[in-house]
This record gives structure tokens, C-alpha cells and sequence, in this order.
């Protein structure tokens, strides 16, 4: 029996889906909030991950299956560079690049994350911007600005027992009332269901000496899948994750997940229990996402469908 008891903290949920992102990198902006979000709302599936902007926000809403249990959630900020990632990419491969975090010691007590020798990065902070709320989905959501600790001040969140909030292509328009900036409203499209044919009761093993090749069944629409594999967190509870491997692509059917990324990804086991630290499911998600351009650069959102499970990897 592998002894670590299984925790997933409100960090693991941030990073679950939206820790890592191709789209995140870089810089720019836009000169100033615009509020009409009609004409400049860009809907497009497809992800850019070459793209030169930094994100002013992120939302996330999605139907999630995990070990067998059905539920929804929303997640959002408003601020620069979206959600945090702790970690720094280290290879890249094919639709795949592996993200590691790089372990420092601060002399002085962190209240936040110590991210090289005695230099602590702070918590984030993010913009209030008043009640956020969601039309177009099955269920009324509203959620108001929160302080989650380790996921930063004026985190919006929103969780649902049930997980039948959207069907294939329904619009799902997310507004911010405003507050620190002026409001603004972003849109994206619905998604089927995602189904996993590489996953088995709840698993999937990640062999070293080989391409794995991660299936699930295709869509029929413009929609992409995103695939994020956590490694255990590197310290206590709440801490970031030791590495991720996260690739993202078309929603064809299936992706090849490199040996080179394989072989350096620290062992990982369906833990039994998992004390002392986080010990997180990994998740496939098929999503599609709009975004809008705010004072900052583009605030974007994800709709998805996303299916939870264990990694089994051994070190080479």
C-alpha cells in the first residue's frame, strides 16, 4: 500500500486545469478597459501558444467527473498574468511541455512562496470587481470576490453537486459588475462531454522507455483538449506541485505524451493515502474559450468538460 492519504486543497483545484497555460507567456495590453464586449469578444477555440500576451484574467467553468462522482465549478480572477504558476517550463516536446518547480529556502518566515534563495513571492492579489455572474448555463451562478489564502485575494468561485450545466455549444456569457476596473462581459461555447479511452478504472500508467499515447473519444466540433498530469506537491499542504506535464491540443482523438517529459517526471502512484502533502489527480479536459480585451490585455474564458484521474510512473 502506498502510504500518503489523498488531499486535494483549493491549491490543487487552481492548478488542476488552469495552473499551466500555452497562452500565458509574454507581454502586452490594450490601452484601456472596453465595456462593449459584443464586437470584441473572440471566440475561437484554438489555443496560441506562441502567443506574445500576457493574460489580464481567467475564468474557468467546468462539468467535472472524478472517481466516479459528478460536480461543477467556476473559478476566475482578474488580474496580471491570470492564475499563478509556480513552476518554470523546462522541455517542451510535440503538444506537450513539462513545468518544474525549483525548491529555495527563505530565511525570513514566507507568507507566500519562497521562489529563489531568500527572495518570497507574496500570495497574489487580484482586482475586485464586484459580483461576477454567469447566464446561459442550467443553473444561476453568482459569486462574489473571496480571500483563498494561497490562491490570492479577490478569487471568484462557484462549486455545484451535479455536473449538467451546459450542452454542446450553448452560449455561456460570464459578467463582472465592476469595481477597480470598469465591468465587462466575456463568452464562450459549450462542450460535449469528454469520454477517456487511455484511462482505466480511474488510472492510467505513464511507462518509462516509450511515447504514451494518451486516446479519448473525438468531438465533432472546434473544441480542444487539454491534458494536465500533477506530480505530488513539493512540501507541505498547499505548496506547489513538484512538476506537471501539460499538453494541450486539437480535439482529434488522441496525443502523444513524450518518453523525454515521461522520464523526468518524479514517480507517482494511486496513492492509498497520502499524508503530509498533496498527493492531486491529474485531469483531461476538452474546452473551448473566448476573451476579451480589458486594460491589461485579454481576459479569457474556458468552458469545459473535464474527467479526473491517477497517474501510475515509476522513475527510469
Amino acid at each position: 500500500m502506498r502510504v500518503i492519504t489523498r488531499s486535494v486543497a483549493l491549491f490543487a483545484l487552481g492548478l488542476a486545469f488552469a495552473a499551466c497555460d500555452f497562452e500565458d507567456d509574454g507581454a502586452g495590453a490594450d490601452g484601456g478597459a472596453d465595456t462593449d464586449t459584443d464586437a470584441d469578444t473572440d471566440t475561437d477555440a484554438d489555443t496560441d501558444s506562441d502567443s506574445d500576451e500576457t493574460l489580464a484574467g481567467e475564468l474557468t467553468l467546468m462539468e467535472s467527473s472524478m472517481l466516479g462522482s459528478q460536480s461543477s465549478s467556476l473559478r476566475g480572477v482578474v488580474g496580471e498574468g491570470g492564475f499563478r504558476v509556480w513552476q518554470q517550463e523546462t522541455m517542451s516536446e510535440g503538444d506537450c511541455r513539462l513545468l518544474e518547480f525549483v525548491s529555495a529556502t527563505c530565511e525570513e518566515f514566507c507568507e507566500g512562496v519562497c521562489v529563489d534563495e531568500n527572495v518570497c513571492e507574496p500570495w497574489p492579489t487580484f482586482a475586485d470587481m464586484g459580483t461576477l455572474t454567469v447566464t446561459g448555463a442550467a443553473t444561476d451562478i453568482v459569486a462574489e470576490p473571496e480571500n483563498y489564502g494561497f490562491l490570492g485575494d479577490n478569487n471568484y468561485a462557484w462549486y455545484g453537486s451535479v455536473a449538467d450545466l451546459f450542452d454542446d455549444g450553448d452560449p455561456i456569457t460570464a459578467t463582472f459588475e465592476g469595481g477597480e476596473q470598469p465591468g465587462f462581459a466575456v463568452s464562450a461555447a459549450g462542450v460535449e462531454p469528454l469520454v477517456l479511452t487511455s484511462v482505466a478504472d480511474d488510472e492510467i500508467a505513464l511507462p518509462n522507455g516509450q511515447d504514451t499515447a494518451f486516446e479519448w473519444v473525438a468531438g465533432s466540433g472546434d473544441a480542444r483538449v487539454r491534458v494536465t498530469l500533477n506530480a505530488n506537491s513539493s512540501g507541505g499542504h498547499g505548496s506547489p506541485y513538484e512538476a506537471i506535464i501539460e499538453c494541450d491540443t486539437t480535439d482529434t482523438g488522441s496525443l502523444i505524451i513524450p518518453r523525454a517529459l515521461v522520464e523526468s517526471f518524479p514517480e507517482t502512484y494511486r496513492w492509498d493515502v497520502c499524508a503530509g502533502k498533496d498527493c492531486p489527480l491529474s485531469t483531461a479536459v476538452r474546452y473551448r474559450r473566448g476573451s476579451v480585451e480589458i486594460a491589461g490585455g485579454p481576459v479569457e474564458l474556458r468552458v469545459g468538460s473535464s474527467v479526473e484521474f491517477f497517474i501510475l510512473h515509476d522513475l527510469p
